[in-house]
């Protein structure tokens, strides 16, 4: 009885294994890594460690030293500011398109954000120090990252915007968008009080949006997940913010630009 047990066991551990090895498979791509010169690509990849990506892991609090830059090849990282009494809402959100650290590039070594892994994937991490080291070196790379927290900084202006003069439907709807766009998949894990927390509203009011889009035959809830079922559906709900965001996530110059 023992010896069943343990090999079921065994078999558990095994697919378990293997849903992760699938999850953070380092042929999984960041588009500024895939864009740069050989050169720079050979010379950059002697610094960098792949890593997973665990859903809320918070990479940095606000004002604490950021002492690594990523470069998220899946999954998705997400921007919160939090106030004094705790409330938090969302200002930017980072999939494998760009990198997560870009006051680094610009500087500073802290931001008055939390960056907080909002679905789970892996990426390459890079200390300060080397990546200080290797910019001026690195021309492209130097440009691409200057670029990109060019549009966090676009992102961060839209997204005030929007938390200011639109619903929580059409915000909700366009946030399920972005996910969509950065993970690939229409199946995504969000509990409805991290949705709370990343819009900046109650609960109440994320829960009475989620049965409007699954009213609208736009998506299916579940427990701590959402389906997408209805993209065309999903997007006409989304305020307008949702295509400007679309476009920053893709302002990324490919070598040579």
């Amino acid at each position: 009885m023992a010896g069943g047990y343990t090999q079921r066991r065994s078999i558990r551990e095994t697919e378990s294994r293997e849903r992760e090895a699938e999850l953070y498979n380092a042929s999984s791509v960041n588009m500024i890594l895939a864009a740069l010169p050989r050169e720079e690509s050979v010379q950059l990849r002697q610094y960098l460690e792949f890593v997973p990506l665990k859903s809320r892991d918070v990479l940095w609090e606000p004002d604490q030293a950021i002492t690594c830059g990523w470069f998220p090849t899946s999954g998705i990282v997400s921007f919160i500011a939090v106030m004094r009494n705790g409330a938090t809402a969302a200002v930017g959100i980072t999939g494998r398109e760009g990198f997560v650290g870009t006051a680094l590039v610009l500087g500073a070594r802290d931001a008055p954000v939390r960056a907080i892994v909002q679905s789970a994937g892996s990426a390459f991490r890079i200390e300060w120090e080397y990546l200080r080291g290797l910019l001026p070196e690195m021309p492209q790379l130097a440009q691409m990252l200057r670029r990109h927290a060019h549009a966090q900084a676009m992102q961060v202006a839209q997204l005030a915007a929007c938390n200011c003069l639109h619903q929580v439907p059409e915000r909700l709807a366009g946030w399920l968008a972005m996910t969509c766009d950065r993970t690939g998949s229409r199946l995504l894990p969000l509990t409805q009080e991290f949705l709370a927390q990343l819009l900046g509203c109650r609960r109440s009011s994320v829960t009475a949006a989620v049965g409007g889009l699954q009213k609208a035959g736009a998506i299916l809830p579940g427990h701590g997940w959402l389906r997408i079922l209805n993209r065309q559906q999903l997007e006409s709900r989304a305020c307008e913010c949702y295509s400007v965001m679309r476009k920053l996530s893709s302002i990324c110059p490919k070598s040579g630009d």
